[in-house]
């Protein structure tokens, strides 16, 4: 009887803290994992994550480098380029747009918007990858969506109005519309 309340002890003192560490540790950040690789595509993104980067100025470089930290496809930035005379900012892509499978593509579109609508004064933003490189400017995109523009700060607008219809069909006239190409 000793030696069996003996057993039943030890699996006690090993299991308690076997399910404190999986119950607090390891399930919170499998789960934080997986949020974070929803967050780099840019039909799955949450657009309220990038709201607190709002800047009338796009020449606050922490703030843009946490913008574009923030958007999808971070996990393939590299560098960005700031020019403040010309309004424009450049980021890098590690990644080909081959290799993304028309995630850089939805990218731009998405990206750029987001760029735009939360810092004031950005006029041109270039999204440059290993093989292809895609400019957008501001014109190009408030003139795509005219006044509801300033709306697009809004969530659930940018939701409705921008983050579902870039996988909808009529997709490849917007990106030609953003860029002047066309979308693969």
């Amino acid at each position: 009887m000793d030696k069996r309340r003996l057993i039943i002890g030890l699996i006690i003192i090993f299991a308690i803290p076997l399910y404190i560490w999986i119950a607090y540790y390891e399930i919170p950040n499998k789960a934080e994992v997986g949020e974070g690789k929803l967050q780099q595509k840019p039909l799955n993104h949450n657009f309220a994550t990038v709201l607190p980067f709002e800047n009338e100025y796009m020449g606050d470089n922490s703030n843009t480098n946490g913008l574009v930290e923030s958007l999808p496809l971070s996990e393939f930035k590299g560098t960005i380029e700031m020019d403040p005379e010309q309004h424009s900012l450049l980021v890098h892509y590690n990644a080909n747009t081959v290799e993304l499978d028309g995630q850089a593509e939805q990218a731009v579109l998405y990206n750029s918007t987001a760029a735009f609508v939360l810092l004031g004064n950005l006029q041109e933003f270039t999204m440059q990858f290993t093989d292809e490189s895609f400019t957008v400017k501001r014109i190009q995109v408030e003139s795509w969506f005219g006044t509801e523009f300033n709306d697009l700060k809004d969530p659930d607008i940018f939701e409705e109005k921008v983050q579902n219809p870039i996988g909808a069909a009529g997709a490849e006239k917007w990106f030609e519309v953003y860029t002047g190409g066309k979308m693969k």
